[in-house]
């Protein structure tokens, strides 16, 4: 920077010619000429002035910035190159600042397009105080139930009782996820899945809820659902039934025979012995699928996390000892929830001997098991060290009955999947870091 220029070099300057000034009049005023102190004494007027209004100018341009800054105002357009350093790098923040803001805009508008364009009602309430208001209500929210945009929590409960209290007398603005049945003006109530998070970000506490119609939801899954089932149902009682109804018309055939040998005695001891197999296998099949569906809802009580976790390693310690299997385990201490316990035992013990099972072939044998709080959600991992699950068959180890492990019944994810769900959490599966994790997700107390 030219230091002529400066605006600093500009002020010493005019205070040096003032200073000038004064004293010449000085000398000027004991000449007694009094003409000249006179307009020696206008010219410092004027320099006085113009000190001023040079000062106001150059001022004025931060002041102008900073305000604009503050009111969050970036349609200034910028002055010509500036000579002074402060001004300078004021108005390189001025631009920086003014990028930063119009990158936000540009997400906030990829967001509220992404929002506004899903087929699932989104509310966002903002607490304020001990109030609450509506911080966003997405278009799809506002077409489904026709209400507009309002801003008042108050508004809201008037338009659509049914919800405001459920979220506001039953479940206190906390985490959850369920079905509620709501009016919808003259109509017919509607069932919704209902799932409710909470986020807090710079002191600021917001409310998500997420509502979608049930019927939209269980008419693609249950059909998924029902014909996976039906396919393995319909393979599991043909391949009991095929050889049954084999064996029993053979059978048949012999004993309508006038004299029987020692060979055909075989046969008949043979043929009925397969068939008392395939209908054990059947009776078996039949229970499994009764433990599935009349699944009893659970007990909670208030237990910790640990002691659950640790009894579920306990029982399945002699299998771990015998396949020689390194186990990791981290639990933050006193983390307390609202389970029944013997139902989570049952979840645990479950994804843990398909951990084993999973590594017991492989040269490195680990498994670790951590249960951590982040963001007000119990997040319970069980990670291995095999070679995961195939990306063919994925999205399928949820469903009753599906197993790619010799002698397994199929049971064990979608029953802990059910008893996981019915308890308000979430079991999901990932591979990451080449390691397998089973993911437990529950809200916390």
């Amino acid at each position: 920077m030219n230091f002529l220029s400066s605006y600093y070099f500009k002020i010493f300057v005019r205070i040096s010619i003032l200073l000038a000034l004064c004293i010449i009049i000085l000398v000027t005023y004991q000449e007694h000429l009094y003409y000249s102190v006179a307009f020696l004494a206008l010219l410092i007027l004027a320099l006085l002035a113009e000190i001023y209004y040079f000062s106001k100018k150059y001022y004025g341009n931060i002041d102008r910035i900073v305000l604009a800054m503050i009111h969050d105002d970036f349609s200034l357009k910028s002055d010509k190159e500036q000579s002074n350093p402060t001004l300078q790098n004021l108005q390189s923040l001025y631009k920086k600042l003014q990028q930063e803001q119009q990158k936000n805009e540009i997400k906030e508008l990829v967001y509220l397009n992404i929002l506004n364009n899903i087929e699932t009602g989104i509310i966002i309430l903002e607490q304020k105080t001990k109030q609450w208001d509506v911080f966003f209500i997405n278009d799809y929210f506002a077409k489904y139930f026709d209400i507009p945009k309002i801003k008042s929590w108050n508004n809201l409960v008037r338009l659509l009782p049914g919800l405001g209290r459920h979220l506001q007398d039953h479940l206190h603005f906390k985490e959850s996820k369920g079905a509620i049945d709501i009016q919808i003006e003259n109509e017919e109530k509607q069932t919704f899945l209902l799932q409710t998070s909470v986020t807090k970000s710079n002191n600021q506490t917001f409310f998500i809820v997420l509502l979608d119609s049930i019927q939209r939801v269980l008419d693609k899954k249950e059909r998924d659902a029902w014909q996976s089932l039906m396919k393995i149902i319909s393979h599991e009682i043909m391949n009991s039934l095929t050889p049954i109804h084999s064996l029993a018309h053979n059978t048949k055939e012999i004993l309508e025979e006038n004299q029987l040998s020692k060979e055909d005695w075989n046969d008949i001891k043979t043929s009925i012995e397969t068939i008392v197999n395939r209908t054990n296998h059947l009776q078996n099949f039949i229970e499994n699928y009764r433990k599935l569906t009349l699944l009893p809802a659970p007990k909670k009580e208030v237990v910790t996390v640990q002691s659950v976790l640790q009894n579920s390693i306990h029982i399945l310690l002699p299998m771990l000892q015998q396949q020689q299997i390194h186990l990791r385990t981290y639990f933050e201490s006193d983390i307390q929830t609202f389970w029944d316990k013997q139902q989570m035992e049952q979840v645990f013990i479950n994804i843990l001997t398909n951990a084993v099972f999973a590594v017991k072939n492989e040269e490195k044998k680990e498994i670790a098991i951590q249960a951590t709080v982040q963001n007000n959600r119990l997040l319970i991992e069980f990670i291995d060290s095999g070679k995961g699950i195939p990306d063919e068959i994925k999205d399928k180890i949820f469903i009753p009955f599906y197993t790619t492990r010799e002698n397994g019944a199929g049971i064990g994810l979608p029953l802990s999947k059910n008893i996981v769900e019915m308890h308000n959490g979430y079991l999901t599966y990932l591979r990451k870091n080449n390691q397998t994790h089973f993911v437990v997700n529950f809200p916390v107390l």
